[in-house]
């Protein structure tokens, strides 16, 4: 973590904002994510992104509240066929699924939490995962 920090102090510091790059939304397998949320920065990014995403992850430590990043997710759908995998850099993930049911299971070193999604037409959805302090 202490290396990440550094990272991301060099990129908010870096001219061209090197930052921008990093919170670039990205697709994969026709889903929309953006993710991050380290820092002040990035989080005021992550909130004024957050309308156009009706899914939002929050990644996070039970009792202190503490922010996880590096968080593996995987996005199931009904069948539970694996539909993305990827790693949330910063403790928000924003995901733009269709209607329908889904699965998300997140870990952090190795210690996996799940929850179950509808996505609805036209609504919001905000999932919370908390981890037990390590």
């Amino acid at each position: 973590m202490y290396l990440r920090s550094w990272v991301l102090i060099w990129a908010l510091a870096a001219p061209g904002g090197a930052m921008a790059a990093e919170l670039a939304p990205r697709t994969q397998n026709g889903i929309v994510y953006l993710s991050g949320g380290v820092g002040e920065d990035e989080q005021q990014a992550m909130q004024a992104a957050r309308a156009d995403y009706p899914v939002r992850l929050t990644f996070s430590t039970k009792g202190s509240g503490e922010y996880r990043a590096d968080v593996a997710l995987t996005i199931l759908d009904r069948s539970g066929a694996v539909l993305a995998t990827l790693v949330s850099p910063g403790p928000l993930c924003y995901l733009k699924l269709a209607p329908g049911s889904y699965r998300i299971v997140a870990s952090v070193h190795g210690k996996e939490l799940s929850q179950a999604l509808v996505v609805q037409p036209l609504s919001a959805r905000e999932l919370y995962f908390y981890w037990d302090p390590e």
